[in-house]
């Protein structure tokens, strides 16, 4: 039999990715590979089964009808395959993800990508550590996490890029106005905490006063600090918590923008730990595709 007659899983998987996002670049981010990578795949695809499943242009992509068939059949092949990996390894139904990651996806992204997670591996065990981003890939470096989701400064290129977003000076209402000549009371992560690091260099670079009000290992326990008046923190724009409020960003230097990363310790790209980031890619691209209509 030859190679003609046996249809590659991972060329069925970057079609499904290019199927459902209509997008080179989104279904390459997707699978974690190059947009070329994503071409090749297609084309061998096209070749094997003597047709064209994608039409494109320079401004679009759009599925044939052939393409719009193998759909289905693409994926009852890639859920076959799944049974059949998970009949004869059973042992790995009931194994355990050791996932580690920061308490401010914990408290905005994470129930949704779990939830999505969970459909595709019920039965598989979650061991959750929460902390702070140096301390998750410490713990993986050490081989005692699987994967670590976290925040990385711009200028970092460890772990697999999930999205950017900007840090943003959180406040209670009452605290929000502070005379120019004040000492800018900072509650914050202990050392070593990229927020920290930022927003003291901010400070500095715009020759501001600050004291360190409050510190705490714990993301609950800031906001609690910032909730009682002890002063004002900086967290990723995303993070809403009730009692907190941005201050006017007109008011202070604007902080850098961070990187929010999945790190692996594997590097079995069928395994648990890659599926799980792929679910938090897919849904990510969905969320873009939608703000973008």
């Amino acid at each position: 039999m030859s190679n003609k007659d046996n249809l590659d899983i991972a060329h069925l998987r970057s079609f499904l990715a290019v199927a459902d996002t209509l997008h080179f670049t989104s279904a390459a981010y997707i699978c974690s590979t190059s947009q070329s990578t994503i071409s090749q795949h297609i084309h061998r695809l096209e070749a094997q089964l003597d047709c064209v499943l994608l039409k494109r242009s320079t401004k679009q992509v759009e599925l044939t009808d052939d393409g719009q068939a193998l759909i289905g059949m693409a994926q009852n092949i890639l859920r076959q395959q799944e049974r059949v990996l998970a009949h004869f390894h059973k042992e790995q139904l009931h194994a355990t993800l050791r996932l580690g990651i920061t308490e401010d996806l914990v408290l905005s992204r994470f129930p949704e990508d779990l939830r999505m997670f969970r459909q595709d591996y019920p039965q598989l065990q979650i061991d959750l550590t929460v902390g702070l981003s140096h301390h998750l890939h410490q713990l993986l470096a050490d081989d005692r996490l699987d994967i670590v989701c976290g925040m990385r400064q711009s200028s970092d290129t460890h772990g697999q890029l999930l999205w950017e977003d900007e840090l943003v000076w959180f406040s209670h209402a009452s605290t929000c106005s502070l005379a120019p000549d004040e000492s800018f009371p900072l509650v914050t992560f202990p050392d070593r905490s990229i927020t920290r690091k930022l927003a003291i260099e901010t400070l500095n670079r715009i020759g501001r006063p600050w004291h360190i009000a409050f510190s705490s290992t714990n993301l609950s326990a800031i906001l609690a600090a910032v909730r009682a008046g002890y002063g004002i923190t900086p967290q990723p724009a995303f993070l809403s918590a009730e009692g907190i409020v941005p201050v006017d960003a007109s008011t202070l230097s604007p902080m850098p923008r961070v990187e929010f990363i999945a790190s692996v310790q594997s590097s079995n790209s069928d395994g648990p730990a890659n599926a799980f980031i792929k679910k938090m890619k897919t849904r990510l691209n969905k969320k873009q595709k939608m703000f973008s209509l």
